[in-house]
């Protein structure tokens, strides 16, 4: 039940980082964010969202190897743009148990 749950909040965390590289390149409006995103960070932002979901998707034990950059990537970013994405930090702590839980299981 862990896995799913955590596969859940990846995907659906990823696909708000995708709010990062749309506001940067300027493809919609995206209110959410109130700071301005320069293309490289939304380059980034792009980064982490593909890194969550391909860790999300992948059907190994070593899916966590993916999602351990993808979550420091995602919390960096978050703390460039605080004010905008603190709450994605609560996404990236679930994520944080499931990783650890994930690695466990694959050091038995």
């Amino acid at each position: 039940m862990l896995k799913e749950v955590t596969t859940a909040v990846m995907i659906i965390h990823g696909l708000i980082h995708l709010l990062g590289f749309i506001k940067a390149f300027q493809f919609a409006r995206v209110g959410q964010f109130t700071q301005t995103i320069p293309k490289s960070t939304g380059i980034l932002w792009l980064i982490a969202a593909s890194l969550f979901i391909a860790a999300a998707l992948i059907r190994y034990e070593w899916w966590w190897m993916v999602a351990i950059p993808a979550l420091v990537l995602s919390q960096v970013l978050i703390f460039m743009h605080w004010q905008d994405a603190k709450y994605g930090t609560i996404a990236n702590m679930i994520i944080l148990v499931g990783i650890v839980i994930g690695y466990g299981t694959w050091m038995l």
